[in-house]
């Protein structure tokens, strides 16, 4: 398990460790610049090495890696270009230590800097850290313009601590940002390398050690699962079980030409483990999603609502959790179903999961339940609606939107994205599973089937999970379905049906 640290937060724990320790600023450096070196001769392919080098530590890094690239290479050519000639403290002694044991390391102005006959082996982006706050511009924009271009033409570009110009709290980028096929950050990540950009520009995200220990006063951060801990999470089955064991998963989903939603939430959560699944949907599309998913049993709902909510009643009682939303709509019948079952959760204390139109039409609601036994799923488009904001609000932060969320309606979420955001009653973490090839209509439904089978399957007893470790698990299983599905389909031709098939050869 990972954590994350926002880039203020590791500041003022480098200086209070090295006030309470005596360790200098020096010693830190040289134990980040080993990690550098180390990634750098893995992405090595041969040739000269170029650092480009900021004015701050990050550049001090930089030089420090070079020097130590040079003393385990006899035969190492590498060119540091400086970004300005006035250097921190830090940064100006790893300068004077690299031409007194380097002196095969060319040292020259950035501005000098212009492509040759000669394609170079690696790149190390040493120009701006985690604190940069301001868009780039001149020189330094130019610059990152320029390893953006040897990583066009293939070149190997490996970032320190956080690629230059993307924001380490939000993920941003600051006017531009440099793309790295790795970046090696420290002690621990920062949230920015998988949120919003962070991904396109971070690459592979490596976390070195520097010394710093953890402690009960060191910040809490975002949980990052760790592909370990999936396994570690998901509990063998015995074979004295039976369906019931694992749960039973009302699902309350589909409409006319949304079958298809409620068919892929119920497929997910019997690949997910789920024992028992019955789909309550209206009559006109049950025969759609009994063919499309047979292992489901089908609940068909009246036309009249008043009556759709009464037969619910003693399906709610005998589940163990509930999906709502998937492919529901959002007519008058939609929305007075969505009311009475809200009602009914609350009354049973059954824990549920809220997708799609169920979000939709709880932003519409004029009042805000509360809904602590519950789990929303909104993409940010559907957080701005429940939030009254704008989509491009929740985009610019989205640890803060999912927080507000959780304030707001007492559920948990996963405000979903590239990385998606989870709130919970016991903390806040990040699901970095996944890929691009999800980005697929169908996707969502599968996620809500994953979650309320883990739902059901707690309150059954075959988990214990908090609910935090639920998100997280929920999140990495179809973040894992994606991706397994890629590497048969490619990054254009997964269906949200693969999702479905990979989920269950996972673990």
């Amino acid at each position: 398990m990972l954590k994350t640290i926002l880039p203020a937060e590791m500041k003022t724990l480098e200086e209070q460790y090295m006030q309470r320790t005596g360790v200098p600023g020096s010693q830190l450096m040289e134990l980040a610049a080993t990690h550098l070196a180390d990634a750098a001769e893995r992405l090595h392919t041969g040739g000269r090495v170029e650092c480009f080098c900021g004015p701050g530590n990050n550049g001090g890094d930089g030089l420090a890696a070079m020097r130590i690239l040079a003393g385990r290479k006899a035969d190492f050519r590498g060119c540091c270009w400086l970004l300005s000639e006035k250097l921190s403290a830090d940064a100006s002694a790893q300068l004077d230590r690299l031409r007194q044991e380097a002196p095969m390391v060319e040292v020259k102005p950035a501005a000098e800097s212009s492509p040759t006959d000669e394609k170079p082996g690696l790149v190390i982006d040493a120009l701006f850290g985690t604190g940069l706050a301001r868009e780039l511009t001149g020189d330094a924009a130019d610059l990152c313009c320029k390893i953006n271009a040897f990583a066009d033409a293939g070149v190997p570009v490996l970032a320190v601590d956080i690629p230059s110009g993307l924001d380490g709290s939000t993920g941003r980028t600051l006017g531009t940002a440099v793309r790295a096929t790795e970046t090696v950050t420290f002690h621990r990540p920062k949230p920015g390398l998988y949120l919003n950009h962070g991904l396109d520009c971070a690459g592979r995200v490596t976390v070195g050690d520097i010394g710093i220990p953890e402690d009960d006063s060191a910040p809490e951060g975002l949980s990052i699962l760790q592909r370990d801990d999936v396994s570690c999470l998901l509990p063998k089955r015995l074979h004295n079980s039976h369906k019931g064991s694992y749960g039973r998963l009302l699902i309350v989903a589909g409409s006319v030409g949304m079958a298809g939603a409620a068919s892929l939430c119920a497929t997910a959560a019997l690949r997910s483990g789920a024992g028992l699944v019955t789909v309550a949907c209206p009559e006109n599309v049950l025969p759609i999603v009994q063919t499309l998913c047979p292992c489901a049993t089908a609940l068909p709902l009246p036309e009249d609502a008043a009556q759709a909510v009464r037969q619910l009643r003693q399906p709610v009682k005998q589940a163990d959790a509930v999906a709502i939303g998937c492919g529901m709509g959002q007519s008058e019948w939609a929305q007075f179903l969505l009311y009475g079952l809200l009602d009914m959760v609350a009354r049973s204390g059954k824990p549920a999961v809220l997708d799609a139109d169920g979000l939709n039409l709880l932003a519409q609601m004029g009042e805000r339940p509360r809904l602590e036994r519950c789990i929303l799923t909104p993409h940010p488009a559907e957080a701005a609606r429940l939030l009254g904001q704008t989509t491009s609000a929740v985009l610019a932060d989205h640890v803060s939107a999912a927080k507000r969320l959780r304030q707001q309606y007492g559920a948990a979420v996963v405000l979903k994205g590239s990385a998606s955001v989870l709130a919970a009653e016991d903390g806040l973490g990040l699901n970095v599973f996944g890929t691009p090839a999800m980005a697929k209509g169908g996707s969502g439904d599968v996620l809500t089937g994953i979650l309320g089978a883990l739902l059901a399957g707690k309150t059954a007893g075959a988990y214990r999970l908090n609910q935090l470790e639920i998100l997280q698990l929920g999140c990495a299983l179809h973040g894992l379905a994606g991706m397994a599905a890629e590497e048969t389909y490619g990054s254009r031709g997964v269906l949200a049906t693969d999702l479905c098939q990979e989920l269950g050869r996972i673990y």
